[in-house]
């Protein structure tokens, strides 16, 4: 496809803006959130639903690796369109996948593809938004991006969700959620189309300038350095797990005891290749496999960028002054709500008898996809209202308290099984809080990245490392349900947050 340069305002940015960012959040929200419930009406056990599911999720906590890719080979808009019809056939394909032998296998593989594609776009969106608008436009239409991103999260965690409990009272669940996922492929099909011929040509998104060898070799600078975080992430996981069995050898040692859910079962399978022997066995041989991984992508990775601009761009990111304050700032500061956030939708569906409140679809949807999204945005808002009245030093405390603090009802929610009517106020209230502690977190990191001269880059890594501690509370949060129940999940996930606050008290917070 020819790429035309044409001024930028051959379009009016509504006939694109509003749908690019709506699109952007469908598989986002797929794969992060709708995918537990899906996985969880299939009957699957909690611990592996969030451990796979962060697995795949895991793309999007790399997307600051991406940029320079996008950046090196053809147009925004080309990766834009490339990428979404990429994403447009791999979710139609989950509904078909899922009626095949190792159904769980074949949909995570069409959802990591969604989200490694999804993950490219929305690097190449950041950019095409900055090409495609004038400067005063970019700031008007700011609103208008982040209110079309949150309705896309309300039609897939509220609306989908609604219909697969509705349609499940007369049909299987299998049924329903196939029924329902074909549809959402179809939408999200249809809308790429339109979006496809609204989007203008900017005369600035062209491809860079640079020597054929500079670009191949920013291509494999890319992929070595998103190798060694996949690589990390498993062997972390790996010795993690390992840590956990060793406790439990020491501190219990029985198959059935409380702490039987660090125990790992003898038989165990590295992804779904079985491991005879000992369930240490199948950690050891991740450890092994994905630790050689990582010292390999490591050492490429080292050899390939540095003297370039990308490794001025990281290596200046961790010389600045005070990055073990924010380091430990970008680790810990959300992870305790992280938690929350991955396993409460499993905690509104599990029955009592296993310390759910067994709520069906229909309910978990209105709850989480549409109260909670209701309370995300009105947090968001009025965070960062008060931060730009007040400033950041008179406001991060009040602010990040209330993110938290309201991790206390869900705990409380665990003893006392409240009627479903309460928990629309319970979620809406530790929505509403996770949205204003959002606004502060953000500008904080803003404020990080704008301390260097490479402020895109900084930016990008900050959330990055912010996103895959996310992913890894998510781990963390299932190892402890597994273990001590919801009652003691939620004890300590706001546990978990003392520390994040902890951190602000070293973090630089100049306003300038």
């Amino acid at each position: 496809m020819s790429e035309r340069a044409v001024p930028i305002a051959v379009r009016n940015p509504w006939a694109f803006v509003p749908l690019m960012y709506f699109l952007q959040a469908l598989p986002v929200s797929l794969v992060q959130d709708v995918a537990t419930i899906v996985y969880k009406d299939f009957g699957l056990e909690n611990e592996t639903i969030v451990r796979w599911t962060a697995v795949v999720a895991l793309p999007w906590s790399l997307q600051m690796f991406f940029g320079p890719l996008v950046d090196l080979t053809g147009t925004r808009r080309q990766w834009v369109v490339r990428a979404q019809g990429i994403i447009a056939a791999a979710l139609m394909a989950v509904p078909f996948l899922m009626r095949l032998p190792r159904a769980f296998e074949l949909s995570l593989c069409a959802f990591l593809v969604a989200a490694i594609f999804s993950t490219i776009c929305n690097a190449a969106q950041d950019g095409y938004y900055l090409l495609s608008l004038q400067k005063d436009e970019q700031a008007r239409y700011a609103g208008i991006q982040s209110t079309a991103y949150k309705l896309g999260t309300l039609f897939m965690k509220g609306l989908l969700v609604y219909l697969a409990g509705f349609l499940a009272k007369s049909m299987a669940p299998m049924d329903a959620w196939s029924a329902v996922l074909l549809g959402a492929g179809i939408v999200y099909a249809g809308l790429y189309l339109i979006e496809r011929n609204t989007m203008p040509r900017p005369e600035a998104d062209v491809p860079a300038n640079e020597a054929p060898g500079e670009l191949a070799a920013n291509a494999w600078r890319t992929i070595y350095v998103v190798g060694l975080g996949i690589a990390s992430y498993f062997t972390a996981n790996a010795l993690v797990r390992l840590g956990a069995n060793a406790l439990w050898a020491i501190r219990d040692g029985n198959p059935e005891g409380p702490l039987k859910g660090w125990h790992l079962k003898p038989d165990a399978s590295l992804v779904t290749i079985p491991i005879p022997g000992p369930g240490t066995n199948a950690e050891m041989v991740q450890l092994i496999l994905s630790g050689s991984l990582a010292v390999l992508f490591f050492v490429l990775a080292r050899r390939s960028i540095r003297g370039s601009a990308m490794g001025t761009a990281f290596s200046s990111f961790f010389q600045q002054s005070s990055i073990p304050a924010i380091f430990a700032f970008l680790m810990l500061y959300r992870f305790g709500e992280a938690m929350i956030l991955r396993m409460s939708p499993l905690f509104l569906k599990d029955a009592p008898t296993a310390g759910g409140l067994g709520l069906g679809n229909e309910q978990v949807g209105t709850i989480k996809g549409v109260v909670g999204v209701i309370g995300i945005i009105l947090g968001g808002i009025l965070g960062g209202w008060i931060i730009s009245r007040a400033g950041l030093k008179r406001t991060i405390w009040p602010i990040a308290i209330c993110m938290h603090l309201p991790g206390l009802l869900y705990l409380w929610a665990s003893h006392a099984f409240p009627p479903v009517a309460t928990m629309y106020g319970v979620d809406f209230i530790e929505q509403f809080g996770y949205g204003f502690g959002f606004a502060g977190y953000t500008i904080i990191l803003q404020r990080i990245a704008q301390r260097g001269n490479f402020r895109t880059a900084h930016y990008a890594l900050g959330v990055g490392v912010g996103a895959l501690f996310g992913q890894v509370a998510g781990v963390v949060g299932a190892v402890l349900q597994s273990n001590f129940g919801y009652q003691g999940f939620f004890l300590g996930a706001v546990l978990l947050a003392i520390p994040g606050l902890a951190t602000l008290l070293f973090l630089p917070l100049d306003e300038n």
